[in-house]
């Protein structure tokens, strides 16, 4: 099967929907989306990415969600499959004469990560004033220093020298038998895996902190982990050449993805 998009109570193939050509996203950048996994017939964690979403739209336009909810359940439920793993992403935009709408882009999910090889990234991150939970589709900087540096993932730092996430994944670091992540500053998307995992090990007793951490933190660590709403969680093997282990991520991995599907059930 090929990628599906949902529409207004309609389904198209990518090349024959045209409908949102010009809208806010192109121009101003104002694209709030989610990004989710349906898998073996559960969404994953469904009720916190709507939540997302509401708050996002709310937050850019004074939208209410309600009104979009039904249809987009709706929609889910249109192109739900009972097995299976697929990547699903949901965006709303903003035409030019201030029309709301979103989409559900569909397509099947194939895990092509491979090893993960993280590099700490040139670009270094300023004060921002967008909120931790909204997530938009501006990946351009980020797209071009990957393909120079040619590694997995790129680890950003802000101007204090303080560690916030990776290009497309939150972080974790595993030091001295402890899980540390970092603290929700401005910068520093809300993941809603991130959510997940920290309830997991909380729940489980294994200890954990939300600090403020630096590249000290992230050379002197153990482990390094990287979550996200459609891979889950996994940890990376190297950081500038330095051999990461994977020895608690293994312990736990199996627990948590069954913790994630029961929370999807829920």
């Amino acid at each position: 099967m090929k990628a599906i998009i949902y529409n207004n109570s309609q389904t198209f193939l990518p090349q024959d929907w045209e409908k949102l050509s010009l809208n806010r996203g192109l121009f101003f950048g104002e694209s709030p989306f989610t990004t989710m996994k349906l898998s073996d017939g559960v969404y994953i964690a469904l009720e916190f990415h709507l939540r997302r979403l509401s708050r996002s739209i709310y937050f850019l336009w004074n939208t209410d969600f309600k009104e979009f909810e039904e249809k987009i359940l709706k929609g889910l439920k249109e192109l739900y499959e009972s097995s299976g793993e697929y990547y699903f992403r949901i965006t709303f935009v903003k035409t030019l004469n201030e029309e709301v709408d979103f989409f559900i882009y569909k397509l099947p999910y194939e895990d092509k990560e491979g090893v993960i090889h993280l590099e700490k990234s040139d670009v270094i991150r300023g004060k921002t004033n967008i909120p931790n939970y909204l997530k938009v589709g501006n990946y351009l900087e980020y797209s071009l220093e990957l393909r120079e540096k040619k590694c997995s993932e790129l680890v950003y730092f802000n101007y204090e020298g303080t560690l916030l996430e990776c290009g497309t994944n939150n972080i974790f670091l595993v030091k001295d038998n402890q899980v540390l992540t970092p603290a929700l500053i401005p910068g520093i998307l809300d993941g809603v895996t991130r959510h997940l995992l920290l309830d997991f090990l909380r729940t489980n007793n294994i200890p954990v902190k939300e600090r403020v951490l630096t590249i000290e933190d992230l050379n002197e660590s153990d482990e390094v982990w990287l979550t996200n709403g459609l891979k889950g969680i996994r940890a990376a093997a190297t950081f500038e050449n330095r051999k990461l282990s994977n020895k608690l991520i293994m312990k736990i991995e199996k627990e948590f993805d069954l913790f994630v599907r029961e929370y999807g059930e829920a």
